[in-house]
């Protein structure tokens, strides 16, 4: 097709086509552990082949809905079991249905969507010669038990045999967001825990 360009440079009329042979659908859920709310730990994955702490993350089975290839993948790759997280104040250009609305037109704005569990940002990033990834990033919840010592809920324990050791992925963790934000391997993922954290604290 046609070779990659910067959306954020090109003219307002400017597009790219990709073919199904060019892009790859991703998915992965930013996953936290709440106290009354708010955001208080991050889980991560240490990728071992590299020695890197990354995000949960991975491509779309054919015919799998995005949110649930974004909970699979936190599974498979961590082991925690968690499910999307309704955002309380989510900006987003995502139009109301008119079913809801009862309006036909609505102009592409920024509004506030509330308690949804839309995609909260897009990694858009090059493979190859002409071809993409796109990943899309939702923000989750791990999974908690009941404590029985009476002092609450706490977050379930990893499982184990899940496709951690085959795909090279070994501890796994929930860290508070400073810890995580030091060691987290790249930049985009540090700028993924910001904007979900601001997203979350507004």
């Amino acid at each position: 097709m046609t070779s990659w360009f910067d959306p954020r440079t090109a003219g307002r009329r400017a597009q790219v086509q990709f073919t199904s042979s060019q892009f790859v659908l991703s998915a992965g859920a930013l996953s936290f552990e709440f106290v009354d709310g708010v955001p208080q730990r991050v889980l991560l994955v240490h990728y071992t082949r590299k020695n890197e702490w990354l995000l949960a993350k991975g491509r779309k089975d054919q015919g799998e809905d995005l949110t649930a290839a974004a909970v699979r993948e936190v599974f498979e790759e961590t082991g925690y079991r968690c499910h999307l997280y309704p955002i309380p104040r989510l900006p987003t250009r995502a139009p109301v249905s008119a079913a809801l609305s009862g309006i036909a037109f609505q102009p592409d704005i920024v509004r506030i969507a509330e308690n949804s569990t839309e995609p909260f940002a897009i990694t858009i990033r090059p493979t190859g010669i002409d071809q993409v990834k796109l990943i899309f990033w939702y923000i989750g919840c791990v999974d908690s038990v009941h404590s029985d010592h009476g002092d609450g809920s706490a977050p379930a324990t990893p499982e184990r045999g899940t496709h951690m050791d085959t795909e090279g992925f070994g501890d796994t963790g929930l860290f508070t967001i400073e810890d995580a934000l030091k060691r987290l391997a790249y930049e985009g993922d540090r700028e993924l825990v910001r904007t979900a954290i601001t997203i979350l604290r507004p």
